[in-house]
């Protein structure tokens, strides 16, 4: 194994190796039988690339005590591994740990402009590089990627010194949402203060958001490990600096001490724990800042913060965004109702809900705006320095997120362990039980009348009619349970639960030739993968094409446009474009203004499609994907011949792609009175709803059309409320080599609008 641990660095590194000072390395230095050594103050993620040992992992080391001239500052030094040296090197070495390292090649170092290390970079490879670790402390058991024993020093806020590297335990008395920089970077900026009695301010820098620290709420304690002081207005600040660290945690007194980081690897123990609980204790007693206020305490004209659960979302423009929440509590003013265009809206509301002053419309503008649209309906919100607006001639109320972060101004999703998720689910529920006995109660002198229209063999109209030709008799649920397959049925039921409730969930991705059935992808996952292939942008030589490259708003990043000049439709728009080096964002934006948009990557020189993972044709909004079983390879050739009409079939064809479509599976339960029965509906969806899945995927209308179908179904108040009953054909079959029984819904069609009984 080239990584070596060792205890003593003069007594087990080999005595014919020289130590060469990290500031004196050149391109031209000689580096056989020297070593360097250093601290590792960065360890980035190990990448692979395809090969189960081609491997890549970056690090940066720093050498404590520069053994040449003061006036260098290139003490700190690029390192990159590769191959089974970096995976050993990622399990057995950490942050802070003192490496040296030989058997080394000396290059230039490509982000020496931006990151301001040295020059050089030093790159390890094969059988003569070596690693030697000194650990910084012994091993300990890990439990979640979580050390138990930390070897830190934290220093109290009141004795920071300026020009010192510190760690810190403190509790965020103010913040401001995570905010694009000037820069590159994100940033927030935070107010701490400790049991020593002083306050300061610290800024965080990151490259991205979710590096940021998980702050939820004035109160929460934060950790920091490695941040600077400077002077900032007279006092002490302090900064994020090379290396930094941050875990967060709930600062409520008594509840479980979680930590809340991205770091896959972090100190935490019993000393930590003690420091956590101690700073909570302390916090209890300072008067807290901006506290959540509930909706029944909301006054006119006043900012507060608010925790609550979306309900649905619409966007009304490019700057404003209107999210529906409620926190179980109502309003003592009437609530503005806002108009929003029909099928703009993601999500929905109990009907029992409306007019009753618990749904809050908060219209959210500017620079919240792409927060607020990446939101899911269902999601539980802290919502800060949002604004209780009277409306002019009316005590209606509206609430406003206006632009900007101050005054901790922003929108914080929690997690849901966290007590203010706890808190607010039993003020729901509470809300919940509360409308249904209200319900209960002015349906009383309804339920001899719903009792009339109830007889044992079921009504005599159904909401869906049975479109096959079998002539078989009805059976009932109990019966169907103990058939043997294969048959098919007749039933008369009622549907009493489905899954998935939220129906966009139940779009899968199929394949006709080997039958898989895959989940699809969500917009965040395409993102990063989109991302991650634009870092490949590697120049390929394309004779079949015109290539036509265009800048980006990242640095030092283009797209290519590599437009096919061996195929010529009649219409110049309908011409195929492989496009490399592009964001998800960049490819929906450029497939609005062309038809056939097929993003890819270089490999060894040629055009590839990207995995199966990720669409393979952009069409306007349709995304198109291929079975990764069923495909033939991925390097992309000239398209053969030529063609009047290009379409996803031919595409796919012409590129050895096996189309993937669309298609709505659902587990529907059924009740008879007899017996209940779990029914499956997959390939009978689009004659039961009468929509396609391929318009489910692309289509608000249909979405909301299959939606409507569920509520006629299900009605909200399905306890007291008569639900429609169903003709229905079932197939049974055997679902396996062990004789499982399964049954779908099959020839069955719902009608849109219900005969009256």
């Amino acid at each position: 194994m080239p990584i070596h641990i060792i205890q003593d660095p003069l007594q087990d590194i080999p005595k014919t190796l020289q130590n060469i000072p990290i500031p004196t390395l050149t391109e031209k230095s000689d580096c056989a039988g020297k070593y360097v050594k250093g601290k590792v103050v960065f360890k980035g993620p190990l990448v692979s690339r395809g090969d189960h040992l081609n491997y890549i992992l970056k690090i940066v080391i720093q050498e404590d005590a520069p053994q040449q001239s003061k006036a260098s500052n290139y003490t700190s030094i690029n390192v990159m591994l590769f191959g089974g040296l970096a995976k050993d090197f990622s399990h057995h070495a950490i942050q802070g740990d003192t490496v040296v390292l030989s058997g080394f090649t000396v290059s230039p170092s490509p982000t020496f402009k931006k990151d301001g290390q040295h020059p050089c970079s030093l790159h390890l490879d094969g059988d003569k590089a070596c690693v030697y670790v000194l650990q910084a402390s012994a091993p300990a058991e890990k439990k979640s990627g979580v050390n138990s024993t930390p070897k830190y020093t934290y220093v109290p806020l009141k004795e920071l010194k300026l020009g010192s590297v510190v760690n810190v335990y403190a509790v965020v008395t103010f913040f401001k949402v995570p905010y694009p920089s000037k820069g590159t970077d994100y940033c927030s900026t935070l107010k701490l203060a400790d049991q020593s009695g002083a306050t300061v301010v610290c800024t965080v820098f990151s490259k991205n958001q979710d590096n940021q620290p998980k702050i939820f709420k004035t109160g929460d304690v934060i950790r920091l490990h490695r941040v600077k002081t400077y002077p900032y207005l007279g006092s002490i600040a302090l900064v994020t600096s090379w290396g930094w660290s941050a875990v967060t945690f709930d600062g409520t007194a008594g509840t479980p001490v979680v930590p809340r980081t991205n770091s896959k690897s972090f100190h935490f123990g019993e000393e930590d724990r003690r420091a956590v609980t101690e700073l909570r204790e302390w916090a209890a007693n300072v008067p807290p800042e901006g506290s959540s206020v509930p909706l029944s305490a909301v006054e006119p004209k006043q900012f507060f913060n608010l925790t609550c659960q979306l309900l649905a979302k619409a966007t009304m423009d490019s700057t404003c965004t209107l999210l529906k929440v409620w926190d179980g509590s109502r309003c003592g003013y009437p609530l503005l109702t806002v108009p929003v265009e029909e099928g703009a809206l993601e999500g929905g509301s109990p009907a029992v809900t409306e007019g009753q002053n618990l749904i809050a419309n908060v219209l959210v503008y500017d620079n919240h705006v792409e927060v607020a649209q990446a939101l899911k309906p269902g999601a539980f919100l802290c919502i800060n320095n949002l604004h209780a607006v009277a409306q002019p001639g009316t005590s209606e109320l509206s609430f406003h997120l206006h632009g900007g972060a101050s005054f901790s101004r922003g929108i914080c999703v929690l997690p849901l362990h966290s007590p203010e998720v706890s808190k607010l689910k039993s003020a729901l529920q509470a809300c919940a039980e509360q409308m249904e006995d209200d319900m209960n109660t002015c349906l009383g002198d309804m339920s001899s009348l719903t009792q009339l229209h109830s007889t044992s063999g079921g009504p005599e109209t159904s909401s869906s009619v049975r479109k096959c030709t079998h002539s078989l008799p009805q059976v009932s649920l109990a019966q169907v349970k103990s058939s043997a397959p294969p048959q098919f049925v007749h039933v008369r039921a009622q549907l009493s639960s489905y899954q998935p409730r939220r129906l966009y969930q139940c779009l899968k991705l199929f394949c006709s030739q080997c039958k898989a059935i895959e989940d699809v992808p969500d917009a965040e996952s395409l993102r990063e993968r989109f991302e991650e292939a634009a870092k490949d942008s590697m120049p390929c030589r394309v004779p079949w094409a015109v290539t036509v490259a265009t800048d980006t708003d990242d640095a030092g990043r283009k797209i290519a446009l590599h437009v096919s000049s061996t195929e010529c439709p009649a219409d110049r728009h309908s011409r195929l474009v492989f496009v490399q080096g592009a964001t998800f964002q960049e490819m929906c934006r450029l497939s609005s203004e062309h038809e056939y948009m097929l993003p890819v990557r270089s490999s060894g020189g040629e055009l590839a499609l990207l995995d199966s993972t990720v669409p393979f044709l952009f069409r306007g909004k349709r995304h198109f994907y291929g079975c990764q079983q069923c495909s033939k390879g991925n390097v992309v050739k000239s398209p053969a011949g030529t063609t009047e009409v290009w379409n996803e079939r031919n595409i796919s064809e012409a590129l050895g792609v096996q189309l993937m479509h669309h298609v709505a599976v659902m587990k529907l339960q059924l009740d008879d009175g007899t017996a209940t029965l779990d029914t499956l509906l997959f390939e009978g969806s689009e004659d039961f709803f009468g929509v396609s899945a391929d318009a489910m995927a692309h289509s608000q209308e249909a979405q909301d059309s299959v939606q409507q179908t569920m509520d006629m179904l299900l009605p909200a108040d399905r306890e007291t409320l008569q639900r429609p009953w169903l003709d229905l054909c079932l197939c049974l079959y055997a679902a396996d080599e062990n004789g499982e029984t399964q049954v779908q819904i099959v020839n069955t069609h719902i009608r849109k609008h219900p005969i009256a009984e």
